[in-house]
């Protein structure tokens, strides 16, 4: 009798044993999909600041073009106002005024 205690109680172990390798030690945790979404739209945010910094770099350098080349137009401007009020003069005298 003691034999067969024994074989219930080894067969008892051996189904305890398989149940748990056959089951698990437990269900698997969440996974955190907020950290790597969280992670992803700062790239995001990122790289979309950076090209608006590009974007922003090219308008500033067209914009200092554009008011060097007026800078330069107006210079060129500058000694005409006397020439043409020397030209307006002669123009005057001329028609007797």
């Amino acid at each position: 009798m003691a034999g067969k205690t024994m074989r219930y109680i080894a067969f008892a172990a051996l189904l305890l044993v398989l149940g748990v390798a056959l089951t698990g030690c437990g269900p698997k945790p969440p996974c955190e999909g907020a950290d790597v979404t969280s992670v992803r739209s700062a790239q995001d945010e990122c790289a979309a600041a950076g090209d608006e910094l590009d974007e922003a770099r090219d308008t500033r350098a067209g914009l200092e073009a554009e008011v060097a080349s007026t800078k330069a137009e107006i210079a060129g401007l500058e000694g005409q106002p006397s020439d043409l009020a020397r030209r307006l003069h002669e123009l005057e005298k001329g028609s007797g005024r």
